[in-house]
């Protein structure tokens, strides 16, 4: 009976080393991550729960403050590419709509680069008047097998000037996928916050994470046994990225599976499983038809309807490590608003300009 508490003691110990190496200091998020930690755990048969552990301590959470420090080594690239000139620059997230992942940081981006919403447009960037403007950004969280990048230049790059410069600005990228954007994708420039080699997949023989080729082959099996089931075409992360990033707002599907895998992810059906972070899909923004609204079979009970885009705009707001997260529509918006309420997300945008603004005035006087 000892030697079981001892076991549960020394368990319980290194999952608070965890918890503080991710940053998560209340009370409250601890109790929550750590039952999170151990429902994880759970997952597996006793026998890996061991080796689990090594996966375990090694995620990578990225902070808001490691993703404030790269969107301002971004921003700085930018202005020196348009010396500071943004009045012909209109920025977007990478995607058809603002719903992606680097819709997170456009907020933050905007505030470094110190310029007007006008250069953000909440419109997609092939729906707008793009006459007089020489350049786009395009705003993302990730590079992994840059697929995604490529495949969204190939379709819709096509359709705008080639007159018009294209930029890419990312805050993580995986090196080949990096190079496939690079030479496929038709950016005239591809900048990334952190280039990432070969040594940051998990299972690589030069991996940062695991030197032990034992153990590596060890923690690949498990991983890909349960990998196979929730994520049967990319069992170790998309195109087989084997990463162990994890951002504050969101999961890459680069991430492992078996860290992510969960109801509200792309896993499997029929195989339930408790993520250790929630990666939640999402959706991408229906085509429009000629009268200019999305189809209505593509959105199903609408809580609160936009009238000009017929599109749900409510958001429900949570608390996250270092920062509140707010979701609305796939919308997942990193903000310091002291807020639990759901509000329509046209009222979060007009806050978030407005507070903006008035700290610019305030930085202009």
């Amino acid at each position: 009976m000892p030697s079981k508490k001892k076991n549960t003691d020394e368990r319980d110990e290194r999952i608070d080393a965890v918890l503080t190496r991710w940053q998560i200091a209340s009370v409250q998020e601890k109790l929550i991550k750590k039952a999170e930690v151990l429902g994880w755990l759970d997952n597996f048969d006793p026998s890996e729960r061991e080796d689990m552990f090594a996966i375990l301590e090694n995620i990578e959470v990225v902070s808001y403050s490691k993703i404030k420090d790269w969107i301002k080594d971004l921003s700085g690239e930018l202005k020196k590419i348009f010396h500071n000139d943004f009045s012909a620059v209109r920025i977007f997230s990478l995607g058809n709509s603002s719903s992606v992942s680097g819709a997170n940081f456009l907020y933050e981006l905007r505030k470094k680069l110190g310029i007007s919403q006008k250069c953000f447009p909440s419109e997609r960037f092939i729906e707008i008047d793009l006459t007089g403007i020489k350049a786009l950004v395009f705003v993302d969280d990730i590079i992994g097998s840059g697929d995604q990048a490529t495949i969204f230049a190939k379709k819709t790059f096509s359709k705008i000037s080639h007159n018009i410069d294209k930029y890419y600005v990312v805050l993580l990228a995986l090196k080949n996928g990096l190079n496939k954007v690079k030479n496929e994708a038709g950016f005239k420039i591809v900048i990334p916050a952190k280039e990432l080699s070969e040594e940051y997949k998990a299972f690589s023989p030069d991996s940062y994470y695991f030197k032990d080729p034992k153990q590596r082959k060890q923690l690949k099996r498990i991983c890909s046994k349960y990998g196979k089931l929730l994520y049967p075409k990319h069992p170790l992360g998309y195109n087989d990225s084997q990463c162990l990033f994890v951002f504050p707002h969101n999961v890459p599907n680069n991430t492992l599976p078996v860290i992510w895998a969960g109801p509200e992810s792309e896993s499997e059906p029929g195989v339930p499983w408790k993520p250790l972070w929630k990666r939640v899909k999402i959706p991408a923004q229906p085509p429009k038809e000629s009268s200019g609204k999305p189809k209505s079979e593509a959105i199903s009970k609408p809580e609160i309807t936009d009238k000009k885009q017929g599109i749900p705009q409510v958001i429900t707001i949570t608390k996250s490590p270092g920062t509140t997260v707010i979701h609305g529509n796939g919308n997942i918006i990193n903000t310091n608003l002291p807020t639990t309420e759901k509000k329509p997300l046209s009222e979060l945008y007009r806050t978030l300009a407005n507070k903006y603004d008035e700290e610019l005035k305030k930085d202009l006087k």
